[in-house]
Order: structure tokens, then sequence, then C-alpha cells
């Protein structure tokens, strides 16, 4: 969301989370507002977005966790998310005004080699979430901002509430190709596959970025400003004018590299893979072109800061990174059946240091929790050529759960484990007569009567715990019920 206002609004004064106080308002859209916050208890800044949880379409939750997921460069970072009465909330990095607002202030004008370095910018970006799996389908101006400060000449992709993965992370097979889809994102940049109700992929977020550059260009589309007043009708209208009109004609006047681009976004296959290389290097021949020093770039609006390429430029401008998904984990969490993300992956990236502290208190309580094994040698008859290993722990032990006889400790499950093994244990006993035979023999039987004792107590605690289950289930229907009675954040 773009940064509109400082109007003051209702919710200013008041604290989220216990800490995050809104100040003013940045932004509004159709999904959401968006505020600038302080956080009372360091004094930090941060942006509050909140999403009314009336409209049952959450696409706060859901961004959280792409954003998460994404973190990295040119993507904000998320601090917390939850709900507060009858809003979602995400407290996330505080950024600059959009690219919407910097075209808009500057006349509706920017130049040539401005463009080209914001279209370098916007590849990485794409490259970087489709290396992830995941495409934006709701590329535009607005979804694009700067950063703050020193980081004014970074930009930012945010708004992943329409985002969608498009491959599976773990054996990379692409979406189907559907039709009869409704558009989701802009009718002004979207692609033309798009606005014919075609499933979104790749291609139709880069063919977007080609729309939104030739936007700053010209300051104005061929489909803009065409008169409807049914949304259907509009849609149709754009599809039609955006179909009709070529790439020449898009670009005419404009170095022929954008003519390239469009051509080669609109022509790319459902499933094909991009060449990002191809597509920035079209770019960088643009600034080659005109003189411009590569090593010495700025914004118009950051000219006292240069920017720093992603890219390690060569002689023949290759990528420094290719295929970013080979050298990651492919399991990485995501979701296979649904386009969103579980909450075990905000988990996963995210661990809390209670939950840290619980992993390390386990591993040393398994370390612990050690076992001892008594073998016995040889024992007569049915029982020759065997020995006879009995495992207890330490729990055991304290439990006084012991066979009188030899010192041995039965394990919860009393499994006794058979090995033709010969070597003795430490604590093995010889056994060098018949009489110590048949004591072996009664304690061996004892471990049996001793372990259907135990199974019976085991199912007995079993339906215990199944009827304190339906009980812990009531207790959380009827929590269910009281609808916005406390705030939940999950801290990052």
């Amino acid at each position: 969301m773009a940064i509109h206002t400082n109007n003051p609004d209702e919710l200013a004064g008041k604290i989220f989370f216990g800490k995050y106080k809104p100040e003013k308002k940045l932004g509004e859209g159709s999904f959401g507002r968006i505020y600038s916050a302080i956080n009372v208890s360091d004094g930090e800044h941060y942006a509050l977005k909140m999403e009314s949880r009336e409209n049952g379409q959450n696409l706060l939750e859901g961004e959280a966790y792409y954003l998460c997921y994404l973190k990295g460069y040119g993507i904000p970072a998320v601090k917390s998310y939850g709900f507060s009465g009858s809003y979602n909330i995400m407290v996330m990095e505080l950024l600059g005004k959009s690219l919407e607002d910097l075209f808009q202030e500057n006349k509706k004008h920017f130049s040539l080699k401005t463009v080209c370095l914001i279209a370098i910018q916007m590849i990485d970006r794409l490259e970087r979430i489709h290396n992830k799996h995941i495409i934006h389908r709701d590329i535009k101006p607005d979804n694009f901002v700067i950063g703050l400060n020193k980081k004014n000449n970074i930009i930012y992709l945010l708004d992943f509430g329409l985002a969608k993965k498009y491959r599976s992370s773990r054996t990379l097979q692409h979406i189907k190709f559907t039709v009869n889809k409704k558009l989701t994102g802009t009718a002004r940049y979207a692609s033309i596959n798009a606005l014919r109700g075609c499933e979104q992929s790749r291609r139709d977020d880069l063919e977007a970025v080609g729309y939104v550059l030739m936007y700053f260009l010209r300051g104005t589309l061929p489909w803009q400003g065409l008169k409807v007043q049914r949304k259907e009708e509009r849609y149709k209208k754009i599809y039609e004018k955006k179909k009709n009109t070529t790439p020449e004609e898009l670009c005419k006047g404009y170095p022929e590299q954008l003519c390239e681009y469009v051509k080669y976004t609109r022509n790319m296959e459902f499933e094909q893979n991009p060449n990002y290389d191809y597509l920035r290097n079209l770019f960088f021949k643009i600034l080659e072109y005109s003189g411009v020093n590569i090593n010495r770039c700025y914004f118009e609006w950051s000219k006292d800061n240069p920017i720093i390429f992603q890219n390690n430029i060569n002689n023949n401008n290759q990528h420094e990174y290719k295929n970013e998904y080979k050298n990651e984990n492919k399991n990485d969490g995501l979701k296979e059946e649904s386009d969103t993300f579980s909450k075990e992956l905000m988990n996963q990236h995210l661990l809390t240091t209670n939950n840290f502290n619980e992993e390390n208190n386990n591993n040393n309580n398994n370390y612990n929790n050690k076992k001892y094994n008594y073998s016995n040698e040889r024992m007569n008859t049915q029982f020759a050529n065997y020995n006879t290993t009995i495992q207890v722990t330490e729990n055991d032990i304290n439990n006084n759960d012991l066979i009188n006889n030899n010192n041995t400790t039965i394990e919860n499950k009393y499994n006794v484990v058979e090995n033709n093994d010969d070597n003795k244990n430490n604590y093995g006993i010889e056994n060098n007569n018949d009489n110590n035979n048949k004591e072996l023999n009664n304690n061996f039987f004892n471990v049996n009567s001793n372990t259907y004792n135990i199974e019976n107590n085991n199912k007995e605690n079993n339906k215990e715990q199944k009827k304190r289950k339906k009980k812990d289930k009531k207790d959380k229907d009827k929590s269910k019920k009281e609808k916005y009675k406390k705030d939940k954040c999950i801290i990052f």
C-alpha cells in the first residue's frame, strides 16, 4: 500500500500487543490499512498493517507467512503477527515511499536511466521469489517501495496477499494450466493471459513488469481511461486493447530492448523457465549505450547514495547466481496441497527462545536416560546358547520396579531380547550350576508376569488420557465461541 496521507485515525493512541502504538495513517487499500507505529519499549519505528477479520478473507496471515519464508534482500522483514479485537495485525519493517508516489511527485516522469535501474531491481526481486517457488500476481508501482535513509537505493517488493505457490518445492512439479479463472491482480498491469482468465505463472509477473516500465516512460498506457461502467466490461475492454497493441506500438520512440522485453514475456510458455540474465542484460545494454557508468549509478531520489547491484557484472554481463533453488533444501516446509503456508513454517524459520530451550532440555533428558544391560550367559536346556538381555532405565530404578534377584530392573515395555552374542556384560552373571539356572528361569517368568500387569495399567492410563482429550476439546470449543476477548501475537 502506498503512502498517501498523514491524517490521524480513530486507532491513534491505542497500543497493540502491549507495545506497538500507532502514530499516523500511511495508506489504505481494498484489503486493509497501514500505519506507522512506535515500539513504546525501545522507541523503534515500524509499519503496522491491519485487516478486518469480519470479511473472512484473512489475506494478512498468508502474507505474513510468505514474507517470513522469503525474507532477505529487497523483502521487508516481519516483526510480529496476530490479532487484536476484530483486526488481524502484522508489524513489519517501516519503509519509504512507493514508486507510484515518487512518480507522481516527479510530475509523472522518470528518466530512461532511472527506469532501467528500476527494471534491474524488479527482475532481481522476481527471480528471488520465483526461485522460492512463489509468484506475486499483483505487480504494480504501488507494491514496489524504497527503503529509508541509507536504504533508499534499494527497491523492496511487498504486498504478498495475492501471492501463490506455482510449483512443488519438493519435486519442482509445476501447477497445471487452467482457464476460466477470475482476474487476480490489477487489470492495468496484468498480463494478457491473466485478463483472458488463464492460470498465472512466472511469465505473468514478468510481463506485468514490462507494462509498469512503459507506464513510467510514457506517463500513461493505451488502455487507460476507457469509459466503462461495469467492472467485467472494463476488464474485457482492457484485454482487447492490450491484445491489439503490439510491442512495437507500445514501445515506439524508446530503445528496441524494451520492445524485445515485451515480446519475450508475451511469447513465454506457461511452464517456461525465464531467462532472467537475458532480461536484465537488455537494460544493462541500454545503460551502456547511454554512456552510464554502471559502477556509479544513482536513482533520481538518491543522488548521494549509489546503487550497489546484487549481480556481479563481468565482461559478458552474467548474473552471479543461477537457479538458486538448487542450492537450497527442496523440502522447505511449504504445503503441497494449498496456496498458503502452514503455521509450522513460521515455527520452522522463526524459532522462539522458549522452544529452543525446550529442545535443549529434551536432548539433555534423553542423554541422561541411560540404559543398563544385564546379560545372562548360556541358560540351561530351552535357553541354551542364548543370552537374555533385559533393558532398563533410571526412571524404573527410581520407581522400584525391581526384580529382587541379581539386582536387575525392567524397562517400561519389559522387552526380552535374545542375542547370540557370547560376550559378557560388566554386569553379567556367570551361571556355574543348575540352581542358578533355575533362579534365572524364575526371574524370566516373573518378567513376563510383570509385563502383563504393566500392559493392563497402560490400557487404563490410555482410557484416562482419552477422557482428558475429550474434555480439552470441549474447553477449546468454548474458548473459540468467546471471540475477540484477548489479543494473540506471534513474535519473531
